[in-house]
C-alpha cells in the first residue's frame, strides 16, 4: 500500500514537472525568446549578411578587378566604341530578319525586342552619362535621307549596325590577344588601361588600340565611368 502511494506521488510529481516546464516553453516562445527557426535558415541568414558586409568593406583583387573590365569591354562596349556599329545583340536567322527602309537595310536582333530594353541593357555596362556622350543612337542625314540606328516593328527591334559606317581595320577582335591592366583600386573603383587587339577584315594587318578607362560601383554595379583611347 505504501509502494502505491509512493508510486501515485512520483507520477503527479512528474505530471507537474511537465506542465511547468511546458509553461516555460510556451512562456519564452511567446517573448520571441526563442523561435523555431531552422538551422539551415540561420546559416542562410548569416551567409547572406556576410556576402553583404563583405562586398561592403573588402577591396577587389588585382584578378578581380581585371575580370570586371575585361567582362566589361568585350562584350557590348568594343562594338560601340571601337567598332563604330550600333550593338544589336545576336542577330536573328531565318525568314523575314530583315527590313529595308530609305533603302538601307535592317537587320532583326534576337537578344532585344526594343530600343528601351538595349538601353537598358547597356545601362548595366556603363554610367548614363557616358552612354550619353557615345554614339549607339545617333541617326545620320545623308542626301536628304535620315538613317535612325534602331527601328522597332510589331514587338521587334531592327538594327541598321553600319549607319554610322564601321571600322573595317578594327572588324576582328582578338579576345586573347588583347591585355588589360589596373591601377588604383579601392572599395568602389578603379581604374583600367586596355590594350584592344584587333585583325582588318582579311586577317592580315593587326591594329592595337589602348584605351584607357575609370570604373566606378554604382547601384551595386560595376560600370564603365570614362573612356578615353590614347
Amino acid at each position: 500500500m505504501e509502494n502505491k502511494k509512493n508510486n501515485g506521488g512520483i507520477l503527479v510529481g512528474i505530471l507537474i514537472g511537465v506542465v511547468v516546464m511546458l509553461l516555460v516553453f510556451i512562456g519564452l516562445f511567446m517573448t520571441n525568446t526563442i523561435s523555431f527557426t531552422s538551422k539551415s535558415d540561420n546559416n542562410s541568414n548569416m551567409s547572406s549578411g556576410n556576402e553583404i558586409q563583405d562586398n561592403k568593406n573588402n577591396n577587389l583583387t588585382e584578378s578581380e578587378a581585371i575580370n570586371i573590365v575585361k567582362n566589361l569591354y568585350n562584350d557590348a562596349v568594343r562594338h560601340i566604341f571601337n567598332e563604330g556599329v550600333s550593338y544589336c545583340g545576336k542577330y536573328a536567322t531565318g525568314d523575314n530578319v530583315t527590313l529595308s527602309l530609305n533603302g538601307f537595310s535592317y537587320s532583326k536582333s534576337a537578344t532585344f525586342n526594343s530600343f528601351e530594353e538595349i538601353e537598358n541593357y547597356l545601362k548595366g555596362y556603363m554610367t548614363e552619362s557616358l552612354l550619353a556622350s557615345t554614339r549607339f543612337n545617333q541617326s545620320v542625314t545623308n542626301n536628304g535621307v535620315t538613317i535612325s540606328s534602331y527601328y522597332e516593328k510589331d514587338g521587334s527591334l531592327y538594327c541598321n549596325g553600319w549607319n554610322k559606317g564601321g571600322n573595317m581595320e578594327l572588324t576582328n577582335y582578338l579576345v586573347n590577344e588583347s591585355t588589360f591592366t589596373v591601377t588604383n583600386i579601392t572599395k568602389n573603383s578603379f581604374d583600367g588601361t586596355i590594350n584592344a587587339v584587333y585583325n582588318d577584315v582579311n586577317n592580315v594587318n593587326k591594329t592595337t588600340k589602348i584605351i584607357k578607362v575609370s570604373v566606378i560601383r554604382e547601384n551595386n554595379k560595376w560600370l564603365l565611368n570614362t573612356y578615353e583611347e590614347q
